[in-house]
Formats: structure tokens, sequence, C-alpha cells
């Protein structure tokens, strides 16, 4: 499949211009649950703010959740994590779950959230699952930012910062006017001190390695999509969003077993539950032949008579 990359042509007004919607309440836009996943400088940082925004949800970062534990000097937790992060450990799964519970717990979450790097694993999937259900919600879209990894290298190791600001360019896509200087303030830009091909290689290989298992986890839940993210931005935007309102919507009918034999409650969001029998039992089946027997032969008899003049 050929390249294709974003070019600076495409300026905000034109990317917003793209998505239009013929949407008569965008209340019926706010809520969900969705995970993204996508190797660095697969554009995920960008889709998270505008699916956010969608739907009215706040985006959960476990990097970010675990610098701002880190800088809490107030807590046990954040000095947990601040020790294992100097040492250059990983931060284990009990810990990032309990920040992401305190944060599902707050005003800006009451909506969903967006998990960014979160889940990594099939473990952590799982403890996701089982704590969205504690909370009576659950995971309503997995979108996966597909893109080549030649791409990739070339997307991230153009990028320069300035630092004061986080506004970032590119040198081939979106470079400043003035050759590493900022375009409004004039300032150095500089660039990520990861930004290497032997750093980046690394992050690929591990990213690879951890994200199959997970799909194939969601896959088995009907959850996961994939998007290629090489598309304009506004594209990736447009396809994330339908995928996001077909997948809510898909799950609105769920069909859950009751107690009582061969019957199927079915639980539908804002309609009472029904009870509706699944199976038909024998003697319904007999008597619906038996029916239709009878109704042949008097057709078959009432016809002969009329023919004789019978009747």
């Amino acid at each position: 499949m050929p390249l294709q990359t974003d070019t600076k042509s495409e300026t905000n007004e034109q990317i917003d211009s793209n998505i239009q919607y013929n949407d008569n309440s965008s209340k019926s836009h706010v809520g969900a649950n969705i995970v993204l996943i996508g190797a660095p400088g697969s554009g995920k940082g960008t889709q998270s703010a505008r699916l956010a925004d969608r739907y009215q949800i706040c985006r959960l970062s476990t990097g970010d959740l675990l610098r701002h534990a880190a800088e809490d000097r107030t807590s046990t937790e954040g000095e947990k994590v601040r020790h294992i992060i100097e040492s250059g450990g990983l931060v284990d799964d009990e810990t990032v779950m309990s920040l992401i519970d305190k944060n599902l717990n707050k005003a800006e979450c009451r909506h969903g959230a967006l998990f960014d790097g979160f889940p990594r694993t099939i473990k952590q999937g799982e403890q996701l699952e089982q704590l969205l259900e504690s909370k009576q919600q659950r995971l309503d879209a997995v979108l996966e930012y597909d893109i080549d990894d030649n791409l990739l290298k070339s997307r991230i190791l153009g990028r320069l910062v300035h630092k004061p600001s986080g506004r970032t360019y590119h040198e081939e896509f979106h470079p400043p006017k003035n050759l590493m200087k900022d375009d409004l303030t004039g300032e150095p830009l500089t660039r990520r001190s990861d930004d290497t091909m032997e750093t980046l290689d690394a992050r690929l290989n591990t990213y690879h390695k951890q994200t199959i298992p997970l799909i194939e986890f969601y896959r088995h839940r009907n959850l996961h999509r994939v998007i290629d993210a090489a598309q304009k931005v506004s594209e990736v935007s447009k396809q994330s969003f339908a995928i996001v309102d077909q997948l809510r919507q898909q799950q609105k009918l769920a069909p859950v077993r009751s107690s009582d034999d061969n019957v199927e409650k079915i639980v539908h969001d804002d309609v009472i539950p029904a009870k509706i029998k699944s199976l038909t039992s024998p003697l319904d089946i007999n008597a619906n032949r038996s029916n239709s027997n009878f109704l042949t032969i008097y057709n078959s008899v009432t016809y002969v008579l009329r023919e004789r003049g019978i009747i």
C-alpha cells in the first residue's frame, strides 16, 4: 500500500469543515469508554483530544497519571510511584488500577473516559473490564491506529518542539517559518532526547509484542476496529467517530440469561425489560401441524362440493 502523509496545506479550518455531521441533538454523542491503540507517532494524541471533545469524556493517559502521582509528595502512593520511576522500574498493575479508579470518580469522567496507553496486557484488559463493571459501565470501542513503521520513523525523527509552549513542528510535514525557531516567539526549537533511531526501534518492537495479544483479546469481544492512520487527520477523525457511534448502538441491545427455563430476558437502554420465549414447546408444534392439516382437507372438500353444486 502506498504511503500517505499529512501535509501542511491542511489547515485547522479545513480540518474542522470536513467534520460535519447531520446530528439533530449533540446529547446523543455524550458518553463513551474508549481504548486507543497505536504506536508512537500514529496520531493518538490528536485523535484522543477530538474523541474526548465529541463524547465529553475525560482523557486518561497512564503516563500522565504516573507523572502526576510522582509529583504528589503528600501521599504514600505518590512516594511509591516516584521511587519506582526514579529507579527505572515498572509500576505494578495494582497501583495503576488504583490511579485509574480514583480518576474515574472525578466529575470530568462522569460521562466516561478515553484510555490512552492502557491497557497494555491482557491482564490489564481484564482488570479494566472488572473496574468498569463495578461502576455499572462497559467498554464501548477499541480503536487501533495502524501505520507503517517506516512512515512512523519519518514522522518522529523529524519532530521539533518548542519546550516552553509545547508547540510542535516537523522538518518535512510542518516546518517552522524560520529554521529551528518557534513561529510565535522566535525562540529555539529542540528535539526530544528519545527521538533517535535506536530508541524508536526498541519502542516499536516492544509495542508490537505487547499489542498483538491485546488486539486478539478485544477482537474476541467484537470491540476492536482498525483505522489507517496514514490518512488525513480529518478522515481519521471521521472514521473514529463513525466506528464509536456504531459500536455504542450495537451494544444497546444486550441479551442476558434469565433464571426461568427457556426464557431470555432482553435488556435495552431506557426500555423496561421484557421476557421473550426463546423456544416453542412440542405441544405447540403438534397443534400447529394439526391445524394446518385440517385446513388443507377442509378447503379441498369445500372445493369439490362447490364444483358439483352441492353447496
